[in-house]
């Protein structure tokens, strides 16, 4: 130790002793490393916790609001709108939302978004919870699919989602009528399904229908189902009565279809999935054997065809035999230069079933030529021998429809069916209204030429050359000349009574004009009558309307 008054060195510093035993963490570095462990738990947490964000296009916004806007699945919230923005080329607008944690697996190229609202559509009202908590966006999971962030959504809320237990088919049809999406499907008068899409083939050929049965009700679809348009209302006005069918009231709106399996067709195979049906016009139709054979007729009228359609039937006694094809105007070969309506027919012997093999015909192409040349044969012998005959009859006497009769005159005039044209040629009658137009014509036209005053001048002359015979046998014969010029004052004083009887202002002459002008008038009235009724058969049933 360094005395007092002695010089200190202050360079010389102690060694310092590192003591092992107390060694460790620093206490200093505790509080940055808590703050480091917390701030990276939050962050786990935070990310753990956050869902997957995804974005959804529509065409509008209507009802989405940014931080409002909820996305729900069967009510439940899974998710929130974060943003709304438009899409650069500003045909749409893009909705950027964020999902609850977990539902990464459920998102799908066949996940399906669309904006829940009120709505009036062929299913009646929906979204009307909407009016108090306001638009949102529902969702529609599934897993089958490739994952994706980004969809397109859906303008209209679906027809059928994907928790509903059924099977899809689609339905073939000339024309879509009053099929709408979500219009019902029926099964005996229950609505057991819905119109799902609707679109033209890609031929333009036909129209392509899509519907979905629910389960347990498609079982019951077999491959021979046949299908029919139920919307609106079928009436009926047949000999039996009037007959008015409607499958619901909603049908009659929006329209619909309906299915029945016909006992025949009981026994083929449950339909699957995707399969095409033909969808007919009415009940009536799938009731009616399918025609796919036909042997065309010509018939020519000389007569009007006005309340004959394409599509009318051919009759023979009530029974069906065709249909009408086409309505032509063409020229009449008993007198040329003459243009009469002709009327292609359509002789279907598939409505003979009870008389024909039709599987036989329906398998060879040299059956159906076979039978065409028999049928000919048949037609001829029935025209020449046994007088068949086509003529129009009155179908509907409230809406003057038409259709062609065959049936067998005995009495008509031979002939032979002519074939010097495309079809063999039928022979035609006309109908009975013209029939009696006819007969008034030639009681009209006979009246016309009667002329009584004629035959009366005639008479008077033939009276003038008797006397003057009278005059030339007096000079030779006086006493006969005497008796004759008597008999010949006699019959002229009775003639000139006659024809002063017979005139305009005698009483005879009087009466007999006005009958022959009432006889006249009446047949012309008949004639007018006729003709009426024949551009208005309802006339009988609704009277004469005012013009």
């Amino acid at each position: 130790m360094a005395k007092p008054d002695e010089p200190q060195d202050f360079t010389a510093v102690p060694e310092a002793v590192i003591d092992e035993e107390h060694k460790g963490f620093p206490v200093v570095w505790l509080l940055p490393l808590v703050a480091v462990l917390v701030g990276g738990w939050l962050i786990y947490k935070t990310v753990s916790e956050t869902g997957p964000a995804i974005t959804i296009s529509f065409k509008t916004a209507e009802g989405i609001e940014a931080e409002k806007t909820r996305i729900k699945y069967r009510d439940i919230d899974i998710g929130k709108v974060d943003a709304v923005t438009f899409t650069d080329d500003l045909t749409h607008i893009m909705v950027s939302a964020t999902l609850e944690p977990g539902t990464e697996k459920f998102l799908t190229d066949r996940t399906r978004f669309w904006v829940v609202r009120p709505r009036v559509g062929a299913g009646g009202v929906s979204g009307l919870g909407t009016l108090v908590s306001g638009a949102y966006i529902a969702m529609e999971p599934s897993k089958e699919g490739k994952p994706v962030k980004q969809f397109a959504g859906l303008e209209k809320p679906p027809v059928v989602t994907a928790d509903v237990e059924g099977t899809s088919y689609r339905l073939r049809s000339s024309k879509l009528g009053s099929v709408s999406i979500g219009a019902p499907v029926y099964f005996r008068q229950f609505d057991v399904g819905e119109i799902t899409e609707y679109r033209l083939s890609e031929d333009h050929s036909h129209v392509d229908i899509g519907f979905f049965v629910r389960a347990p009700h498609d079982r019951y679809i077999h491959e021979g189902t046949r299908f029919w348009n139920a919307g609106g209302v079928d009436l009926t006005l047949s000999a039996s009565g009037v007959q008015l069918e409607m499958e619901s009231v909603v049908s009659l709106l929006s329209g619909g279809v309906a299915f029945e399996t016909l006992p025949e067709h009981a026994d083929t195979p449950v339909a699957k999935d995707g399969t095409v049906f033909d969808l007919y016009d009415n009940h009536t139709d799938i009731l009616q054997t399918p025609i796919t054979i036909t042997h065309t007729f010509v018939t020519r009228f000389t007569g009007s065809v006005r309340g004959l359609n394409v599509g009318a039937p051919v009759e023979y006694r009530g029974i069906r035999l065709g249909t009408v094809k086409a309505i032509e105007l063409g020229s009449d070969p008993k007198r040329p230069g003459i243009t009469i309506p002709i009327v292609l027919v359509d002789l279907e012997p598939q409505r003979l079933a009870g008389f024909i093999d039709i599987d036989t015909l329906e398998d060879s192409v040299a059956a159906q030529k076979k039978f065409e040349e028999n049928l000919v044969k048949y037609m001829n012998i029935a025209v020449r021998e046994k007088g068949l005959r086509a003529r129009l009859q009155t179908g509907n006497l409230v809406t003057g429809q038409l259709y062609v009769d065959l049936d067998f005159f005995p009495d008509a005039q031979p002939v032979t069916l002519r074939q010097d044209s495309e079809y063999p040629e039928i022979p035609t009658l006309p109908n009975p209204i013209e029939g009696i137009l006819a007969g008034i014509n030639k009681v009209i036209a006979r009246l016309d030429e009667s002329r009584l005053e004629d035959t009366l001048d005639n008479l008077n002359q033939l009276m003038v050359s008797a006397n003057q015979v009278a005059s030339t046998l007096g000079q030779n014969a006086p006493a006969l000349a005497a008796e004759l010029q008597a008999t010949l004052e006699e019959a002229h004083a009775t003639l000139a009574s006659l024809r002063a009887m017979a005139s305009t202002d005698g009483e005879i002459g009087n009466e007999l004009y006005s009958a022959l002008a009432e006889i006249t008038a009446a047949a012309r009235s008949i004639r007018v009558m006729s003709e009426y009724l024949e551009r208005h058969p309802e006339a009988l049933i609704k009277g004469k309307g005012n013009p």
